[in-house]
């Protein structure tokens, strides 16, 4: 992933809020614009990034997940999930509330037939 390919993310609204952030295809890292130094939403494009890049962004941010693993295989780690999501046809995104203390949702895109293809995380509630 060469830097001169990230895109700058400016008045990017995602979840009610504004963000500013950088994104590379469908990976991203956001911060909202009232606290620009702090990054608190990630997704990662599992399928688009090479194995060794995912493998060292899922150890960064401590997520027993990889590439191409069930619904089965997710809900075994992390259990059921709160909430399911179907945008499109081939594919679900399973959706948890992680943690105690602090706790972050993470969704988890299934495509049928590939697996696990997409993560995002994001602290739950989000500050104002």
């Amino acid at each position: 992933m060469a830097a001169e390919h990230l895109e700058q993310l400016r008045g990017w609204e995602y979840l009610e809020r504004c963000w500013v952030g950088e994104a590379w295809g469908f990976t991203e890292w956001l911060r909202l614009e009232s606290a620009p130094e702090v990054t608190r939403s990630v997704a990662i494009d599992l399928v688009a990034l090479p194995e060794s890049t995912v493998q060292n962004m899922t150890d960064a941010l401590r997520l027993p997940l990889r590439a191409g693993l069930d619904q089965q295989e997710i809900t075994g780690v992390l259990g059921e999930p709160t909430g399911t999501e179907r945008f499109v046809p081939d594919r679900v995104t399973l959706v948890f509330r992680v943690g105690a203390a602090e706790c972050y949702e993470l969704s988890c895109t299934v495509q049928e037939g590939q697996g696990l293809i997409h993560l995002t995380m994001h602290p739950t509630p989000l500050p104002d």
